[in-house]
């Protein structure tokens, strides 16, 4: 039995949206007797929907995990733009899954070019920036968006019904862009399960970040893999507690 950390590294969930998240997480394990624990940080911008909150939300999340190593199995970095993925390979002694990274990969097994559909059109240049560090960008034949902020689908006022005919239309126009799959931006759209809710009417599979992020990290845990040390090796950690985290001496 193994249990997954998704850390959502933004503050503006709330408890009940954490608590629904980790409902709709917990059915995407393969295994029943793994378990999936959704939290969020204790200090970080409201949501991440440019590379500054991105950057911002990595010290929040990295003293979070030093609270709470040791006490799971694989941890996700809750958010679509994977912000401080690298770092926390660095700190952590278990699998560490990034939503865009693993479902990238996955889009390259599905079909031979891929599109993205993320939030608002300012989010597409950071999108494009990390397919570039992935090494993905040459494989994706469009970023697209629904025209909608992350805080709109958090609290509702996008209204369900108009995401999911925005993102149809998007992974339509995606289609004759090229696109072979589709992929999503965002965790707030992947948790409002649009690929199932447009399953029907696109003829390109649509791979949700948040359901590959799951099934990834209980598949490294099940395999006994991790991250490789000679690809994230271990940073001075004694440097680190004498300047910027002193949390590191509760170790």
């Amino acid at each position: 039995m193994s249990t997954i950390l998704y850390l959502m590294p933004g503050v503006g969930a709330g408890v009940e949206e954490k608590a629904r998240r980790q409902r709709i997480a917990s059915g995407f394990l393969t295994n029943p007797a793994n378990t999936v624990v959704v939290d969020d940080v204790d200090e970080g911008p409201v949501s991440i929907e440019s590379s500054i909150e991105g950057d911002l939300s990595v010290r929040g999340t990295l003293r979070k995990l030093i609270a709470l190593k040791g006490r799971y199995d694989a941890v996700i970095v809750g958010c679509g733009d994977d912000p401080g993925l690298f770092s926390v390979r660095e700190l952590m002694d278990v699998p560490v899954v990034g939503p865009f990274e693993s479902s990238v990969a996955v889009a390259s097994m599905v079909g031979d070019r891929f599109s993205l559909i993320t939030t608002s059109l300012e989010c597409i240049p950071e999108t494009r920036m990390i397919l570039r560090k992935y090494g993905a960008e040459g494989r994706c034949a469009s970023i697209r968006a629904v025209d909608v902020t992350v805080d709109e689908l958090i609290d509702g006022r996008a209204g369900r019904e108009r995401i999911v005919e925005a993102f149809s239309r998007e992974a339509r126009l995606a289609v004759k862009d090229g696109a072979s799959c589709i992929t999503m931006g965002c965790m707030s759209m992947a948790f409002m399960l649009l690929d199932e809710a447009v399953r029907d009417t696109i003829p390109a599979p649509v791979i949700n970040p948040a359901k590959v992020a799951v099934k990834v990290a209980e598949m490294l845990v099940s395999l006994g893999l991790k991250h490789s040390v000679l690809a994230y090796p271990k940073p001075d950690f004694a440097k680190l507690r004498r300047t910027v985290l002193p949390e590191l001496q509760t170790e």
